[in-house]
Order: structure tokens, then C-alpha cells, then sequence
């Protein structure tokens, strides 16, 4: 079954720093970023961005790749609008990640510059001595505040700090260079299944194609607040960066902690547009923590990442009566969001076909979509969801990880997303997947790369996987083998390898390995061992 053939695109494809251009057309002295009580104008934050832009090319900067190192800081942002004045994709890296992992992204994208946060700078030294680039870029930081061996640690790199650029009036004056929607816009590193971050390029077309699709649907203007929880490396922060800054909105930071209180920075921001992952509004839920009423001003939810639970969207739009929620899906792969469905409190969902879901809706408009079944042919009802268009990238950063993922049917390349659909009237409702493949907080996890590393640390088998929980889904893994390792020790060296959302929240170890009766490890049996475990443990267990 097909659907949503692709047309002319409203819009046509851009440059994604056009769209931001827009906004600053369109509201020049109103905020573009807020942090907490500092806020950017869009005119401040052009301004910035040329500025960084024209330092990176003045350090030698040749086009390559810039990473971002930066979490819920102004680079964090601007930064991403540097590189692409640069005319280069950025490569957004978090800070909390270890160092290893953001060394290899490094590697693995051949980034050419570095733009650090203030909190960022210490790990800059160790993080580039197996990942050297042409300069790394400060704007924030006094040079006093930078390692002593940071500029040995980068060989011939040129290092600019805050004083390099006082006075550099030439920024404003900076011009993207030529190119095209077919460039790249930016490198998001995803995990994956054979122990390393899988890179996934995504052009300004696809970009492009995204915000053409939703922007009718956000409708954002020079008076909107958009809430910015997730970090950058995930993709899902860009639903919320560049639809605010095509209309002229203001993007409004919250830290972990903050979007665990939307009530008060819903006010205190003004808030009009909400997106988090169900996971989020599914914990305050389960406390009870949004009145009736509470997140009035909100005009329009967007939820996105995870399945949402029906009594969890009544139970948000009892606290946000004044607007509308939508639900949205999308793999990286496919540029952010692919699908969309508005959710109204009369709708009836009862059916079992829904699983008790909010349905993940319909294709943007311009994408085509079919289903297959197990044996790989078209199937009507439900099936693997299958999707082509210009939001789809054309491939991974390694090529050979483009094996199984692209189905080639009625002379179109299609991306196989993995995941389990069923047709209803109200659009596709989100079955689970059937691989390795599972979401932690809204983040996309292959179990065989947590597998990988538990081996390569550990020196024994392991096995892990995602179980639901009275406190949501939980990463779990097992040790199978002897001798019994010092858990503790792992988790430390764990922890240098893997991102916190990719660590296992419970380790357990087993002398020997339990076998079904194919003489494989039962990871059935397993996973029952495991739902007993956290059933006797509960909500106590760190």
C-alpha cells in the first residue's frame, strides 16, 4: 500500500540558514534564544554566528565538517548557525558524552574546527589528541581559562578565544558561500549495531523539506516560545531550533531539571509551544504534577520519539486546555518527523487496534510510504514501514552501513525504518520493532553496540535489553560467564565509552550462560529472570 506520493513542495528546497533568515526578516530585534534571564536577539545571534564563521575561515577552516561541543549554551545554538554561515554541516557533540565517543565522531565526520562552550574547554585538550582539527574556537572563554597543553594538544591548530574576536567587525559582513540544497547541513551520530556511532548525514534539501512540510502545521510567528529540551544531538532539538527561527519565534532553553517543572517555565518564559518525548509527560503524570489547567497559554504539545499512551495525552490536555497536540514519528534517517497526527480528546481510540495509543498519523506531504510484510512483499494492513521522498538522506557516513536498510521497489530507493506499523482510519499507530533496535527516553539505542562494549570491557558475553517498568522503560544487561567481574569497575569504564542514556540501568551477572533448546543463549528466559527482578526490586532500585 502506498500513500502521500510526492508533489512540487511548498517552498521548494533552501539552505537552511535561509530559513533562519526569514525569521530575522521578520523580527529582527526579538528574541531568537533564551537562557534562563539572557536572551539573543536575532539580530545578535546573525551577528554572533558571522562573526564565529569568519574566525573559523580565518583559522583555516576549509569547508570541512565543525563540531559543536556544547550542551544548553549559547554555542550550543549559534554554533550550529556559525558552521552553516561557514558553509560547513555541523556536527553537534555533547559534553557529557565520554571522551572516546566524541573523539571517534570526530574521526569518523573528518571535522575541521571545534566550537567549544566555556564548560567545554578542558575537554578539548583530551579529546583531540586522536582527533586533531584545523582550529578550535572558544568565543566565550578567556584564553587564562584554556588547559596549558591545549595548544600543543591540536599541533599547527589555530586556538581563538573571546579576546581574538573582540573588535572583528568583519563578521557581520560575513556571506555564506555558494551551495547548494544538496549540501550537507549537518552529521548526527545515532548508535549502532556493531559497537560504534553511526553517522548520518543530512542535507539542507532534506532539511528543507521538513520545514516546508511543517511549518503550516506549527504556524509559528514573532510572538511564539518554543521550549527547547532535548540536547542537540538529538535530532529532535531541531523540530524545535528551526521551525522557531523560520517564523521569527524565540527558542527557550530548559535544562533536565527545568522541563521537569513545565508549569512554572511555561510561565515564566511564556511558553505558547510545547515538545518533549511521551516519556517526560508520562513521569509527571505518574506524580501527578499538572493541574487542571496548569500549562494554559500553551497553544500547541508536540510529542514525539516514543509511543504515546492515550490517558497520558488526556491527562497533558487537562493541564493544557488552550491548544492542540500533535504526535509525530520520524527516524533520524528520514529528517526529524515524516509523519504527523492531531490528536482531539473526542476522537474515539478505543478500538483495540490501537493498542492504546496516540497514532503516529499519515506522511508528510511529498513523502511516499508502503508497508511490507516478513517475507519482503507489499502488505495492506500491517507491516515494516517503508518510506521515500525528499526527506529520506541518501545514506550513512560509512557505506557499509547502508546494508539491509534501502529497499529498491518501482525504480525509487526506500529506507527501511524497522519499525511496526497497522493501517487504521486515523492514520498508522506504531507497533514496536522487531530488532535490536530500542528507544531510552526517546533516544534511538542498538542494543548490540551496548552488547559490544559490556564484551569488549567486561572479557565475557552479555546480553541486554529494553524492559517496561512502573518507571519506564529501562535498559537491563546480563554478564554471562566466569570469573564474576567487579561491577563496579565496569560501570566506571562503561561509563568512559557510552553515553549516559546508553548505560545499562541494571547489571546482573550470571556464571553460566542459559541455553534454549537450540543451545543458544535463552534470552527469553532472560528477560523473564529480569522482569522478576525489577518486579521484587520496584521503584527502590537506583
Amino acid at each position: 500500500m502506498t500513500a502521500g506520493e510526492p508533489g512540487t513542495r511548498p517552498g521548494g528546497a533552501r539552505m537552511l540558514h535561509e530559513w533562519f533568515a526569514d525569521g530575522l526578516a521578520r523580527n529582527p530585534d526579538g528574541p531568537a534564544l533564551r537562557i534562563l534571564d539572557r536572551a539573543w536577539t536575532y539580530t545578535e545571534a546573525d551577528a554572533l554566528a558571522r562573526t564565529w564563521a569568519a574566525a573559523i575561515g580565518t583559522a583555516g577552516g576549509t569547508g570541512a565538517p565543525v563540531a559543536v561541543l556544547a550542551s544548553k549554551t549559547p554555542e550550543a545554538y549559534l554554533g550550529l548557525l556559525a558552521a552553516l554561515y561557514a558553509g560547513a554541516p555541523a556536527v553537534p557533540l555533547n559534553p557529557e558524552n565520554p571522551v572516546a565517543r566524541n573523539a571517534a565522531v570526530l574521526r569518523a565526520a573528518r571535522c575541521g574546527a571545534v566550537i567549544a562552550a566555556p564548560d567545554a574547554a578542558g575537554q578539548v585538550a583530551r579529546l583531540l589528541r586522536s582527533a586533531p582539527v584545523h582550529a578550535v574556537l572558544a568565543p566565550r572563554t578567556d584564553r587564562s581559562a584554556l588547559p596549558a597543553k591545549l595548544p600543543s594538544a591540536v599541533g599547527g591548530a589555530r586556538v581563538l578565544t573571546a579576546a581574538d574576536l573582540s573588535g572583528a567587525g568583519g563578521g557581520t559582513a560575513r556571506r555564506p558561500p555558494t551551495g547548494t540544497p544538496d549540501d550537507l547541513a549537518y552529521i548526527l551520530f545515532t548508535s549502532g549495531s556493531t559497537g560504534a556511532p553511526k553517522g548520518v548525514p543530512v542535507s539542507h534539501r532534506n532539511v528543507s523539506a521538513f520545514l516546508a512540510a511543517s511549518r503550516p502545521r506549527y504556524a509559528a510567528g514573532p510572538g511564539d516560545r518554543f521550549s527547547q529540551v532535548h540536547e542537540t544531538t538529538f535530532d529532535l532539538a531541531m523540530c524545535d531550533i528551526f521551525p522557531a527561527w523560520a517564523g521569527g519565534a524565540c527558542v527557550c532553553v530548559l535544562s533536565r531539571l527545568q522541563a521537569l517543572d513545565p508549569a512554572r517555565w511555561v510561565r515564566r518564559y511564556g511558553l505558547t509551544v510545547w515538545h518533549s518525548t511521551p516519556s517526560l509527560a508520562r513521569g509527571l503524570q505518574r506524580a501527578d504534577r499538572l493541574p487542571p489547567g496548569a500549562l494554559a497559554g500553551l497553544r500547541q504539545s508536540v510529542f514525539a520519539g516514543e509511543p504515546l499512551l492515550l490517558d497520558t495525552a488526556r491527562y497533558w490536555r487537562r493541564a493544557a486546555p488552550d491548544g492542540v497536540l500533535d504526535n509525530i514519528y520520524g527516524p533520524t534517517e528520514l529528517t526529524i518527523a515524516c509523519t504527523a497526527f492531531r490528536w482531539h480528546p473526542d476522537q474515539d481510540l478505543s478500538d483495540p487496534r490501537y493498542g492504546g495509543t496516540v497514532p503516529i498519523g499519515d506522511p508528510n506531504p511529498g513523502m511516499a510510504a508502503m508497508l511490507l510484510a516478513p517475507d519482503g512483499s507489499p502488505a495492506d494492513g500491517t507491516g515494516e514501514l517503508v518510506m521515500t521522498g525528499p526527506q529520506m538522506f541518501r545514506g550513512y557516513l560509512d557505506p557499509a552501513q547502508d546494508t539491509g536498510r534501502f529497499l529498491h521497489h518501482g525504480g525509487r530507493r526506500w529506507y527501511r525504518t524497522g519499525d511496526q506499523v497497522r493501517a487504521t482510519p486515523h492514520g498508522w499507530v506504531h507497533l514496536g520493532r522487531e530488532d535490536a533496535q530500542v528507544k531510552i527516553n526517546g533516544y534511538r539505542v542498538e542494543v548490540g553496540e551496548v552488547e559490544a562494549a559490556l564484551r569488549d570491557t567486561a572479557g565475557s558475553d552479555a546480553v541486554a535489553f529494553a524492559l517496561d517498568a512502573p518507571g519506564g522503560t529501562r535498559l537491563v544487561a546480563y554478564l554471562l560467564g566466569a570469573p564474576e567481574p567487579d561491577t563496579g569497575r565496569l560501570t566506571e569504564r562503561l561509563a568512559d565509552r557510552l553515553p549516559p542514556y546508553m548505560l545499562p540501568r541494571h547489571l546482573w551477572w550470571l556464571p553460566d550462560a542459559p541455553l534454549n533448546a537450540h543451545g543458544k543463549t535463552d534470552r527469553s528466559g532472560l528477560r523473564e529472570d529480569a522482569a522478576r527482578r525489577l518486579g521484587h526490586e520496584g521503584e527502590a532500585t537506583p
